[in-house]
């Protein structure tokens, strides 16, 4: 399984227009399953999250798994998929 290091989308990840590229760039340049690896991230909006963890969650049979998550972050992705299929395992 691949790793994504998601700082290389920036330390603050908010933007809805910025996840959708994100995405892009995770499809196009990792075979899937991928983990998310938020080392030095600091935090993760909604809006970044629903076009990152929805449509991977979709594409991996609903399960993600994500790495070195602080609590604003884990925070964020449980309201992403709260009342949806998908499961999401934290890792340090």
């Amino acid at each position: 399984m691949n790793t994504v290091e998601m700082i290389q989308f920036g330390s603050t990840l908010t933007d809805r227009a910025d996840g959708k590229k994100a995405f892009k760039s995770i499809a196009d340049k990792y075979s899937l399953p991928v983990k998310l690896d938020f080392v030095s991230v600091v935090a993760l909006g909604s809006s970044f999250g629903d076009e990152i963890i929805l449509p991977l969650a979709e594409k991996q049979d609903g399960n993600i798994t994500v790495l070195n998550a602080n609590n604003v972050i884990k925070n964020s992705i449980r309201r992403i998929v709260e009342e949806r299929s998908i499961e999401i395992s934290f890792a340090d």
